[in-house]
Order: structure tokens, then C-alpha cells, then sequence
């Protein structure tokens, strides 16, 4: 992971194109001068990745000319460890849903829907609700990723 002489950066790339920036930088990172041990392109954070490099990233470096990518988060020589080590292996979306919570799905047949949470699978990492407005009240299954928490079940 982490040498000793090297550092962490943040990289702003343009929104939707992190794995763009990564497959092209991985590329060049062969190259001598370039100095690029690891990239990571984290799923919770949208229009950067990380980049672990030998040297400080310098986007005049013509080697590091690379489409969609937009600049450094400029600190004190990059980020730590640790503050990159949330992004390895993020909570997963399911842990933060509760029986009984309102949510709205944001994706598939259903899209803009409200709904209230019966039950959770975190195995697979599904949920059944039951939509809101409907006349009959009709389970649907859907992954956790498919829905926004509107409101948390109040204890």
C-alpha cells in the first residue's frame, strides 16, 4: 500500500468519467518519469479518484495529459492513508436502511415512487417495500441501491 516516499492525491476528473481517467492513467503510469504505483476510483466519491504516485502530481508533466481529467485537490502533499482508507471498503448502503422507513425508488418500473420498508435482505442486499399510493398494498423486491431514505423510522 502506502511507501514511505510515497503520497495520496485526489484527482478531479469530470463527473462519470473516474473509470475513463483511471484506465488511461493506468496506461501511462508504465511509463519512466510517470511515477503512478495505484489508482482508486471510489464508488461514494463522484468526479475524483485517488492516486498514489512517488513523485507530486504535476498535470503539466505531458505525460499525465489525460482527457476528462480536470486537476489536483491541492494540500500538503496529498492525502493519508487513512483518510483514503474509507474509501477501500465503504458501509454498505443496506446498513443504513430500517424496517419501516419511507423511501423513494430512483431507478426501474417503479421510479418516483414512495414506499415504506417491510423487510431487508442484507445477504443480498435487497429490500422489500410496499408502495404508498397503490390501492392494494403490493410487495415489491428491489436492490438497496434502487432506493433514497425519505424518512427514518422513528423509534
Amino acid at each position: 500500500m502506502e511507501d514511505a516516499n510515497s503520497s495520496i492525491y485526489a484527482l478531479k476528473t469530470s463527473v462519470g468519467q473516474e473509470r475513463n481517467v483511471a484506465r488511461l492513467l493506468a496506461r501511462k503510469a508504465k511509463m519512466p518519469g510517470v511515477g503512478i504505483l495505484s489508482i482508486l476510483v471510489p464508488e461514494s466519491l463522484k468526479g475524483y479518484i485517488l492516486v498514489e504516485s512517488e513523485a507530486k502530481i504535476d498535470l503539466r508533466n505531458p505525460n499525465l495529459k489525460v482527457q476528462h481529467l480536470r486537476g489536483v485537490v491541492e494540500g500538503k502533499g496529498g492525502i493519508t492513508f487513512d483518510e483514503a482508507k474509507r474509501f477501500l471498503k465503504p458501509e454498505p448502503i443496506i446498513s443504513s436502511i430500517q424496517k419501516g422507513s419511507i423511501v423513494e425508488l430512483i431507478s426501474g418500473p417503479f421510479k418516483g415512487e414512495r414506499a415504506k420498508v417491510v423487510r431487508i435482505d442484507e445477504s443480498r442486499e435487497e429490500v422489500v417495500l410496499e408502495l404508498i399510493e397503490a390501492a392494494v398494498p403490493i410487495p415489491v423486491t428491489v436492490k438497496a441501491d434502487q432506493i433514497r431514505i425519505i424518512q427514518k423510522e422513528a423509534d
